[in-house]
């Protein structure tokens, strides 16, 4: 649910555009009008309407989805109120939450088929990078200690005993005092910058929700792995068809589809030649780069509907 609920902040605007480009435009290219409410749960300035803290720590969507229309009158009023004292109003589509089980169902639905559309083919692959964050973390734990743990975690989190100070890229500042009640730390895929979640009611509940770390290789193969390319194979070879499909999945670098793909750069720089050649893909470089983009041709060939393939 959190991650689904994150992922609506990555698709604004163009950060890490290298990492999130094509999956950006993929998405965009699949969403319609019935996708406003999730403006309203999540809107471009911070704070969202915290569903994912009402849903719970639940193992799937459907879980957390369940959690949620359980949750009581009382905890989604909290939020709602805390909702519109930062943005001055309740959306309408929120208004029925606290009261109207059919609201709350109705606003399920819409992010389950916004979950099925951007994050759920991806889901698997997400879930396994944050496990290897998780362990990785683990090990700097029993390496440094808790000191090293916190000093490590973040460029805009700092450690400076006793206090941790995070830097969210708000305009508030808020102190939280734990006393000695201890401090959960999630990572993210998809939330780029740290923030604190907690309850409006109890300043002393909260989470730390950190950006995992993530290269573009890294993420290069979350888009990529798993794809079919057999449709292809026999018109382009399933080499080549592999490198088109993996350009049109977010891999633009000659160096990134190398190692993606497990073949030398020289042979990805013939590939490429060629699928250029015939007009499927773009090079351009950029910062010292050289970069691929799919054509609509390209796109064509491989079924997909991405709008604006080469920006």
């Amino acid at each position: 649910m959190a991650e689904t609920l994150f992922s609506l902040t990555t698709l604004r605007g163009r950060a890490e555009e290298v990492t999130f480009g094509a999956w950006r435009r993929r998405v965009r290219g699949r969403l319609d009008a019935r996708f406003a409410v999730l403006t309203a749960v999540a809107p471009p300035r911070m704070p969202c309407f915290d569903l994912a803290r009402l849903a719970g720590t639940g193992r799937d969507l459907a879980e957390s989805a369940e959690t949620f229309l359980a949750s009581p009158r009382q905890a989604v009023q909290s939020e709602l109120d805390f909702y519109a004292g930062h943005h001055g109003r309740v959306p309408t589509a929120l208004a029925g939450l606290a009261d109207t089980l059919a609201v709350r169902r109705e606003v399920l639905s819409t992010l389950r088929a916004y979950h099925h559309a951007a994050v759920g083919s991806h889901w698997g692959r997400i879930r396994a990078h944050l496990d290897a964050e998780r362990g990785r973390r683990g090990t700097i734990l029993l390496d440094h200690g808790i000191d090293g743990l916190l000093s490590q975690l973040h460029p805009n989190i700092r450690w400076a005993p006793p206090t941790l100070h995070i830097n969210a890229g708000g305009h508030r500042n808020d102190d939280f005092t734990l006393e000695g009640r201890g401090l959960l730390l999630v990572s993210s895929f998809f939330l780029r910058a740290p923030v604190v979640m907690y309850d409006p009611g109890d300043l002393a509940d909260c989470i730390l929700i950190y950006p995992a770390a993530l290269s573009v290789d890294h993420a290069a193969g979350i888009w990529t792995a798993g794809t079919s390319t057999r449709a292809l194979a026999n018109l382009l070879g399933r080499t080549r068809a592999s490198v088109l499909t993996a350009i049109a999945d977010g891999v633009t670098t000659t160096g990134a589809l190398a190692r993606s793909l497990d073949i030398s750069s020289a042979a990805i720089s013939q590939h490429t030649a060629v699928l250029r050649e015939a007009s499927l893909i773009t090079t351009r470089r950029h910062h010292g780069s050289v970069l691929h983009h799919p054509t609509q041709t390209g796109l064509t060939l491989l079924d997909r509907h991405d709008a604006d393939p080469t920006t």
